[in-house]
């Protein structure tokens, strides 16, 4: 070692937190806003690099049309998670520069399905091409095992989340009311009849 260097010290590990007095939920909730916080910053610097050529919005409808191509209004929606009505106005949009078209399903007349233009596909190309190399810069400050390591550690949260999502609702008749289980109506006893009058169910001796 060059004289008069200073020696280096080992990389200590983050202190747990029995160490730092702080309780579970502090550190999960510290945790929580960091992630919100990188994905804040991360998101506005892709979009002032990308909205240069295209908007996130269609960037996202492009995508999901990439994975699977002539999906209905209703399973974009579902996969986006944007309401019918944004959604409508983005494939218009898309529509009108030729990126998308709308095509009649060959199986229910009343249906539409979304496919991409040729158009489209090469815009999508140089776009998706762009993203990488922007969420790559993004990301260069960490190793490729670093990388992993976070990987990995999102998939457990991942799992944890898919465990708690709530379950299926129950089914709902023609009436559109949920199935369940009434309590049975009281039995109701008839009336007695009014004094000075004979009693129906009673036959004469």
């Amino acid at each position: 070692m060059r004289r008069g260097a200073p020696a280096r010290r080992p990389l200590a590990s983050a202190p747990s937190s029995s160490a730092t007095g702080n309780t579970p939920e502090q550190v999960a909730v510290r945790v929580w806003v960091r992630l919100l916080a990188v994905h804040k910053r991360g998101l506005a610097a892709i979009r002032d690099d990308l909205e240069k050529q295209m908007t996130l919005p269609r960037f996202d409808l492009l995508a999901n049309l990439v994975r699977a191509d002539g999906q209905t209004l209703a399973s974009l929606s579902r996969s986006m998670l944007v309401t019918a009505g944004n959604l409508t106005g983005l494939v218009d949009r898309a529509a009108r520069d030729g990126l998308v078209e709308r095509r009649s399903d060959p199986n229910d007349r009343r249906a539409w399905r979304v496919h991409m233009t040729p158009k489209g596909v090469r815009a999508f190309s140089d776009a998706e091409r762009r993203h990488a190399q922007k969420v790559a810069k993004l990301f260069s400050g960490l190793s490729a095992a670093e990388l992993e390591t976070i990987i990995l550690l999102l998939d457990k949260v991942k799992a944890t989340l898919r465990e708690a999502e709530p379950e299926p609702k129950l089914f709902r008749g023609m009436s559109g009311r949920k199935n369940q289980t009434r309590a049975p109506r009281p039995t109701r006893r008839a009336a007695a009849p009014p004094p000075g009058l004979p009693d129906k169910k009673k036959r004469p001796s």
